[in-house]
């Protein structure tokens, strides 16, 4: 896995009283805006690229947001093309897109729903129910 760590600069979470709430929308995004050369000394001196990163959970109406702010360090072979691609179009290639972000996503909605409950509000991801098992009422035996 190129992902070879990751640190948070930055927690923000904020919540204004509302009275009541008909419909409530939970929107998460994440947005890259910086990647630069890093140089790791453990546990080899090689090179890395630092991808700075903003997680945002939005609740709509304007009732709560939370930000994350951090860097992922990443490193393969295909360093140089990823730092020239970001130079060039503010861009990652999308594989390297795909798994930042992924695992962006597992990280700080992680972080988010142990704020969501400081907070009292509802989790920015929707947790599995177990229902109680229905109970067959007909008595059709095919």
């Amino acid at each position: 896995m190129p992902i070879i760590g990751y640190s948070i600069t930055n927690v923000s979470a904020n919540r204004k009283p509302v009275n009541q709430i008909d419909k409530l929308d939970i929107n998460s995004s994440v947005k890259i805006t910086n990647v630069e050369e890093k140089t790791i000394t453990f546990p080899d001196k090689s090179e890395a690229l630092g991808i700075r990163f903003e997680f945002n959970t939005t609740y709509k109406p304007e009732l709560a947001k939370l930000e994350i702010n951090g860097e992922v360090l990443f490193t393969d072979k295909s360093n140089k093309k990823t730092l020239e691609l970001w130079k060039k179009k503010k861009a990652l290639p999308e594989n390297v897109d795909i798994e930042v972000k992924n695992f962006l996503f597992r990280r700080c909605l992680t972080i988010g729903i142990n704020l969501t409950q400081e907070l009292q509000l509802p989790p920015p991801v929707i947790f599995p129910m177990i229902a109680p098992k229905e109970e067959n009422k007909s008595n059709y035996i095919g």
